[in-house]
């Protein structure tokens, strides 16, 4: 059965898609009717100038089947423009010099251009197109337009909250649980609805959900006094079955009100992985000590390493200033940080803007996470903490193909220009939807002492080591950096390495739900995080047997797969781990944090060192290795690959801390 916001969802979906439909005709009919002509009129110049050149030679008694370097200076011309498939010059006496051959074509489009004497014509320069490369960059527009339709369709989904509002968003989410409740047999009370507008709707339902619960408790108090137990049991078999009698939490509308703005930040920053590498390369100064690879990671590894080191004092300081006012002051260092880098033409400036980005998004990251697990409570926090997810992946999913397309049609500068404006709008819709709330004092705040003893939990350590770490390093060497600068290196524009950059956050969308529910169904956590560090690393591994973009996506897709086995089932096992007595459980999970996080750094520090020393396949390789003996490393440490696991929703509670970065 689809629910109401499924239904409106799909239709607003079929709204914009008919609509997008329609944009990418007109885009379409506006590619031919431009790039043609301007392909014509170049042509065109490009036979003048070279006229040009013919005529000034006759001029200066230079016979015309006598011209010397003519071939080599059209074939010049024909590399310059790789639309230009054949260039001839034709004499009155039918010699002549031809450059390239054009493809058999029916009805070829040839640009001509007299060559005078005396105004009369003694010879043609004439300019074959060719309708390949024409319709190529026809069809690069085309997929541009295409990717840009799917990330404004996604972007609107994101978005629409803010357009039914949090109340409406209330209403409907509160419907929608009792009516599929009821169609699966559940006769559970769901938490009260005060305060989304459909308190009158939902009344009777309640009203009537808790008289059959009230009449099943006084059902078995009387068969317990009587001491029927054979009642008893049938009793208590259909409250197991049914829930009837129980307390169910709902979704919370306030800790989902954050979403829209968070999605909006997040987009900010994935504008920027497109092209950071290579604008990194071009600010480096010139004998400076670094190499390019170098200078290309810095900024990364930099960003990076503030966002691991701030993640733990954070979090009592967006505690202590309140969720919101946390979110608006990250948001607004954030769009400094992107405005700066805009802006800077020096190396060392840019590096400083990328800390101060790094700074705001710990905070925004930090106060919205903290903001969803404040208005959250039991079984209901797992559902919100999967919309907090949910928001990250599915602007990782756009962020990458718009960037590169402002980066290559507009500039690096306008698309960081473009993430300080989205950081800006993020706040704006922050201080609209997210409710004030009173600052309190930070609970106790986590510190070295914590951190050490947690580094006793039984195998943790070797979870953390082995498989946490690596599993981090890899995905931000190989996608942040090493990705980037290959498909660069090979000619690609930034709007195509954009759209290499959604593999890997489209795999984790799709296939984490699945792989969760998997693991706890098959009871194999520890199994599925040691498989997934075998396809992430065999996936590496693979790219120096074949180095081609075949294989570049090979990785990206079995690094999607490999992390979608493990991540789940991995923070799972940390958060049991975090409950085993005697170990503090914010001391376990700030660690698992800041290993993870210190991975997201290290990954380019060592992507950057090494791909100057052995090339782009060995890299990749070598970060491969490292994910396969962490995994294999995990696997001998003792650790039961098949062992009781805890409920579904925890392993859903768990995945859902699993962000890319």
């Amino acid at each position: 059965m689809i629910g109401l916001r499924a239904g409106i969802t799909v239709a607003i979906a079929l709204i914009l898609c008919a609509a997008l439909a329609l944009i990418a005709w007109g885009a379409h009919r506006a590619a031919e009717r431009t790039i043609v002509p301007a392909i014509l009129e170049k042509a065109e110049s490009v036979g003048r100038s070279a006229a040009a050149l013919v005529e000034r030679a006759d001029a200066a008694g230079i016979p015309l089947d006598r011209l010397v370097g003519v071939r080599s200076y059209f074939d010049e011309l024909r590399a310059a423009n790789a639309e230009f498939a054949q260039i001839d010059l034709t004499l009155a006496d039918g010699g002549g010099v031809r450059s390239g051959i054009a493809a058999d074509d029916d009805a070829p489009t040839v640009v001509r251009v007299p060559v005078m004497r005396d105004g009369r014509g003694v010879g043609e320069i004439a300019i074959t197109i060719d309708p390949s490369v024409v319709w190529a960059q026809v069809a690069a527009v085309l997929v541009d337009v295409a990717f840009i339709g799917v990330v404004a369709l996604l972007v609107a989904l994101e978005l629409v909250a803010l357009v039914v509002g949090t109340r409406g968003i209330a209403a409907m989410t509160a419907v929608e649980q009792r009516v599929r409740g009821l169609a699966r047999g559940l006769l559970s009370q769901w938490s009260s609805c005060t305060g989304t507008g459909a308190e009158r709707l939902l009344a009777p339902v309640d009203a009537q959900v808790a008289r059959l619960g009230a009449r099943h408790a006084a059902a078995c108090a009387a068969a317990r006094a009587r001491g029927d137990h054979a009642l008893v049991t049938r009793l208590e078999m259909l409250a197991a079955r049914t829930g009837i009698g129980d307390v169910t939490p709902g979704e919370s509308a306030l800790a989902g009100a954050i979403r829209p703005a968070l999605f909006l930040f997040m987009l900010a920053e994935e504008l920027t992985r497109p092209f950071l590498p290579r604008l990194a390369q071009s600010l480096a100064p010139a004998g400076g000590g670094i190499g390019p690879d170098t200078a290309a990671s810095l900024p990364i590894v930099a960003f990076m390493a503030v966002v691991a080191l701030c993640q733990i004092p954070f979090a009592g300081l967006s505690e202590r200033l309140g969720r919101r006012h946390g979110f608006v002051l990250g948001a607004l260092l954030a769009a400094a940080g992107y405005a700066l880098s805009a802006l800077s033409q020096h190396y060392l400036l840019f590096l400083g803007a990328r800390v101060v980005s790094g700074i705001g998004y710990a905070l925004v990251f930090v106060s919205a996470q903290g903001h969803v697990v404040d208005h959250s409570h039991g079984g209901g926090r797992s559902a919100a903490l999967a919309v907090f997810v949910r928001a990250i992946m599915v602007a990782c999913l756009c962020g990458p193909p718009i960037g590169g397309v402002i980066a290559d049609r507009l500039g690096p500068s306008a698309a960081l220009g473009a993430s300080a404006v989205l950081a800006l709008v993020s706040l704006g819709v922050a201080l609209m939807v997210v409710p004030r709330a009173p600052r309190r004092a930070a609970h106790v705040a986590v510190g070295v002492g914590d951190l050490l003893q947690a580094t006793r939990a039984p195998r943790l350590m070797a979870l953390l080591l082995g498989c946490a770490f690596p599993a981090k390093l890899l995905f931000a060497a190989l996608c942040l950096l090493l990705v980037p600068l290959e498909l660069q290196h090979q000619g690609y524009s930034a709007a195509a390495i954009g759209r290499f950059q959604m593999i890997y956050p489209l795999l984790m969308v799709l296939a984490v739900p699945v792989f969760a529910a998997l693991a706890d169904r098959l009871r194999a956590r520890a199994a599925f995080v040691v498989a997934g560090g075998l396809v992430c690393g065999l996936g590496a591994l693979a790219v120096p047997l074949y180095p081609s973009v075949a294989l570049i996506v090979f990785a990206l897709a079995m690094l999607g797969l490999g992390q979608a086995l493990s991540i789940a089932s991995q923070s799972a096992l940390v958060a049991d781990m975090a409950a085993l007595p005697g170990f503090s459980s914010a001391g376990v999970l700030g660690l698992f944090r800041l290993v993870e996080r210190s991975g997201n750094a290290a990954g380019p520090a060592a992507a950057g060192i090494l791909l100057a020393a052995v090339g782009f396949s060995v890299t990749t390789a070598a970060m491969g290795v490292v994910v396969v003996a962490g995994a294999v490393a995990f696997a001998l440490s003792g650790h039961r690959l098949s062992a009781p696991s805890g409920s579904r929703r925890a392993t859903r509670a768990a995945s859902s801390e699993g962000s890319p970065v």
